[in-house]
């Protein structure tokens, strides 16, 4: 193994592990009252004339108490059993394949901004809820929340959320994310593996020094 690929070999999965948390863990600015009002102005007219349907008062409330911090919505859902979309939409199915066409979006809108779904669960104990389908969903901000929502994609996929769901009830909470156990393993590997190629690189070059002074 050549010098510089054991550097790139250190290099890389360090650098790869800082971009990530730096991405993932970025804390963003608190939403300034100029912003909230662009946004709810985008949003209201996103209401009027899409298929968004939001809680403008709540909304904006939610916005103007932005402290920066990453936020957790937790969706519990019934679904219609035929979903329930206009005429002439073009789309037909149960309730549930309407949900997964607009979660499909959502997932991708989601991505783009450092959030995604942490659970989701289509059974449960009946005799425990009533509830069809539980979902947590962590936003990297409240900004990065109210950045989706403004966008056209989002507003198309509301048409597939709307036509889903029977019953809807959400939870806005903030929470300490506690990692998966294998993404724990994953970076304690590639420390373990740093460590290795490092030890590896310093063997071999007292290796090599040792046997150039007895020459």
């Amino acid at each position: 193994m050549n010098y510089n690929f054991k550097i790139i070999s250190i290099i890389f999965p360090i650098v790869a592990v800082v971009i990530f948390t730096f991405w993932y863990q970025w804390s963003a600015r608190a939403l300034l009252p100029f912003e909230v009002e662009t946004y709810m102005q985008l949003i209201e007219a996103q209401t009027k004339n899409t298929n968004s349907k939001h809680d403008l008062p709540a909304l904006r409330k939610f916005l103007n108490e932005d402290d920066g911090k990453p936020i957790y919505t937790v969706n519990m859902y019934n679904f219609n059993d035929t979903a329930n979309y206009p005429a002439n939409s073009g789309f037909d199915g149960s309730g549930e394949q309407a949900y997964d066409r607009f979660s499909q979006a959502m997932v991708k809108l989601m991505i783009k901004r450092g959030s995604h779904p942490i659970f989701g669960s289509d059974w449960h104990d009946q005799s425990s809820s009533n509830w069809e389908r539980i979902v947590i969903v962590r936003y990297r901000s409240r900004r990065d929340l109210v950045d989706l929502f403004a966008t056209p994609e989002f507003a198309d996929a509301s048409l597939h959320k709307w036509a889903s769901i029977k019953d809807h009830e959400r939870m806005l909470v903030k929470a300490t994310h506690v990692p998966s156990a294998i993404l724990i393993i994953a970076l304690i590997t590639q420390i373990f593996w740093a460590l290795m190629l490092i030890a590896n690189h310093l063997w071999f070059r007292s290796k090599s020094l040792a046997q150039t002074n007895k020459r």
